[in-house]
């Protein structure tokens, strides 16, 4: 069974302490010392964004790079990843939330010790073997029982001791890109945003991963259902009108259908996700939607776009498990203006 790391992808012309808080994420780097300055304060500048806006007393370690990546990469983040069962997942929501959406989200979840799932693929399918319909997955075997999500992640809801300093992840950024280093002024033409597309990568590795992705390079493999146990803290909150039509409560299905994020039992539509590289919309299901304007964790950047942290992006960090200021939740945290004016210039580029 193959895995995979996210990607922030080029298409066409493309490519892909909190104020007022005692506490606040730190973000430690590890790097090569003879690391380009400008990208290493670049970086830095990615980590206070989400610094500021998460307030966890936990300590990220991160390995970064500025090197040439594939072609068509910006950059590229593989995170240090953990397994717990769907149960003590929960608990540990339930012992850590303060918010109001942690709130509605922990209201909602199911109590039992497994997920029902609505999937295809898989030699589990009533439609045969890597069939493409959809089924629900409700034996409570290893895939529906538990959760993998990344280190760091486990870090914000104390799943892991402040002793534990390994790695979280490695972010790779290729240096075969024109960057803009300095945002403040705007993206300049013809550039990349290297803070934004560098905030982008940490958040994979705090969290916005799918195990989607997974299913959707092995769908049509002879392999067992149980073998799945990727479901991520995303996938929590990942639904469609299928699945909860079927009753199920997630829909894990490698497709090119709609899921959605909803916090209360998929009731409500929130945002809109990724569907898969392979059988789905063409790109990663660890990201929103593309071409939404949905937030940070879109699946591509395009030149000339400034990139930000949205209010959505923190309602499902929020969700799956850091602190977020309740101010958060109501109000976008963006660069005002200059970020409408980013998603403007994204579809211009993109007309070209």
């Amino acid at each position: 069974m193959k895995t995979l790391k996210t990607l922030l992808k080029i298409v066409p012309l493309l490519a892909c302490a909190y104020a007022g808080s005692a506490q606040a994420l730190t973000i430690n780097f590890t790097y090569d010392p003879a690391m380009d300055a400008r990208a290493l304060a670049g970086f830095q500048a990615a980590a206070n964004l989400w610094q500021n806006r998460l307030t966890d007393n936990v300590q990220v370690n991160l390995n970064i790079g500025f090197s040439e990546l594939a072609a068509g990469v910006l950059g590229s983040t593989g995170s240090t990843q953990g397994t717990i069962s769907y149960a003590g997942y929960r608990q540990a929501l339930i012992a850590d939330a303060k918010s109001g959406t942690d709130m509605r989200a922990i209201a909602n979840l199911p109590k039992g010790p497994c997920l029902s799932v609505l999937m295809n693929g898989t030699n589990a399918n009533p439609a045969g073997t890597g069939s493409a319909a959809t089924f629900v997955d409700n034996d409570c075997d290893a895939n529906n029982s538990t959760i993998r999500l990344t280190w760091a992640n486990a870090r914000a809801l104390g799943l892991v001791p402040d002793s534990d300093k390994r790695s979280d992840g490695n972010i790779s950024f290729s240096s075969a890109f024109a960057w803009d280093f300095n945002p403040n002024d705007g993206v300049t033409a013809g550039t990349f945003d290297f803070i934004g597309v560098a905030a982008h990568e940490i958040g994979h590795a705090l969290g916005f991963i799918s195990g989607v992705d997974v299913l959707d390079l092995n769908r049509s493999g002879n392999f067992s259902d149980a073998l799945f146990t990727y479901i991520s803290p995303t996938d929590v909150f990942r639904c469609s009108p299928e699945s909860k039509a079927a009753g199920a409560d997630i829909d894990w299905a490698a497709d090119n259908r709609t899921k959605y994020f909803s916090l209360d039992n998929c009731t409500t539509t929130l945002s809109v996700f990724s569907e898969g590289r392979t059988y789905g919309d063409g790109q990663q299901a660890s990201h929103w939607k593309d071409n939404r304007g949905i937030g940070l964790l879109d699946p591509t950047a395009a030149r000339g776009e400034l990139l930000a942290i949205s209010k959505m992006d923190l309602m499902m960090f929020d969700a799956i498990g850091w602190d977020v200021p309740e101010p958060a939740s109501i109000a976008l945290f963006s660069l005002g203006a200059a970020a409408l004016a980013g998603s403007r210039r994204r579809k211009l580029a993109k007309a070209a």
